[in-house]
């Protein structure tokens, strides 16, 4: 009896436990295969993605802090001459600027005008903020603290004579 029942069980039920096991497998090799490639790749395409689609609500944010230089003009013949951001309208740029060098007893104001933007720009339904920074780095963190949970926002560097698309500030989780 015992001998009947350890061939049923080799004849039948072992070959259907190896086939139950490979596909048992089937999930974890796909889940390994998610983690380790492609959520890098997903994150790549994204950040790709970003960097180059000016999105259906852009908005063009200026923070000039440099006294006596007028950045805007020079933006705006780099935006002219880029297809992503040449069609962002008119009352879709803000700008933030300031006459005098940036002291301590300046940043109160100047966090409050970058707040008021950030504001504007929600309100505007932006979807993308491509943003040009000139003036000291220490006034940039407010930005992306503004920015930090809202939309995405493309960086651009002046360097050579032109600005360069430095991509998204915070790229995907």
């Amino acid at each position: 009896m015992w001998q009947a029942i350890h061939d049923f069980i080799m004849t039948w039920l072992d070959p259907i436990g190896i086939v139950l096991g490979l596909i048992a497998t089937i999930p974890l090799v796909w889940t390994w295969y998610e983690v380790a490639i492609g959520e890098r790749r997903r994150r790549k395409r994204w950040f790709e993605a970003v960097r180059r689609d000016p999105g259906a609500r852009p908005v063009i944010l200026i923070v000039d802090l440099l006294p006596g230089k007028d950045i805007r003009t020079v933006v705006e013949k780099f935006r002219a001459a880029d297809s992503a951001l040449k069609d962002i309208p008119e009352d879709r740029i803000l700008v933030v600027t300031r006459d005098k060098p940036l002291t301590p007893e300046a940043m109160p104001d100047l966090l409050r005008e970058i707040r008021e933007a950030a504001a504007g720009i929600l309100a505007r339904g932006a979807d993308k903020v491509h943003y040009f920074h000139a003036g000291p780095a220490v006034a940039a963190a407010p930005v992306g603290a503004e920015f930090a949970n809202a939309v995405p926002v493309i960086l651009y560097h002046f360097q050579g004579g032109k600005y360069l698309n430095f991509g998204p500030l915070r790229p995907p989780p």
